[in-house]
């Protein structure tokens, strides 16, 4: 018996074992350490950009049930804009809780002088809930 391969169902099966293999290099972190860290340097990507739609992805579902995305960009306001921010550690409580320090950069948007930026550290709490991390929101 022989098999014969058209040109068209060669490069399908080339494509659909292609995606397997992209697929198994998106497995997820080997530690919460690591998970936290590659969830919260996206949130704060998007924060950066000032991406309030890809930033809001990162709350639970139960805070975006219950708080919609015109309010959630409210609550961050206008008076600073983000120009740096970098994860700098993790530290796990638990298993499903994790605590992420970032430090951050930040200019006055009705500044009148040149002054330079703001540089703090934040603390964010990020917990595990039906197997993915999230930004535990604060009041």
């Amino acid at each position: 018996m022989t098999i014969s391969l058209t040109q068209s169902c060669i490069r399908h099966l080339a494509l659909g074992l292609a995606a397997i293999a992209l697929a198994g290099c998106a497995t997820t972190a080997s530690t919460p350490e690591l998970a936290v860290r590659e969830r919260a340097t996206n949130h704060w990507k998007a924060r950066l950009a000032d991406d309030m739609e890809a930033a809001y992805t990162f709350m639970p579902p139960s805070y975006r049930a219950i708080t919609p995305l015109p309010r959630y960009k409210q609550a961050f306001g206008g008076a600073v804009k983000l120009t740096a921010a970098q994860v700098e550690r993790i530290r796990c409580e638990t298993e499903d809780k994790c605590v992420a320090t970032t430090k951050i950069e930040a200019k006055a948007t009705l500044q009148r002088a040149s002054v330079p930026p703001i540089v703090t550290f934040y603390d964010e709490v990020w917990v595990r809930e039906n197997g993915q991390w999230w930004l535990f929101p604060t009041p």
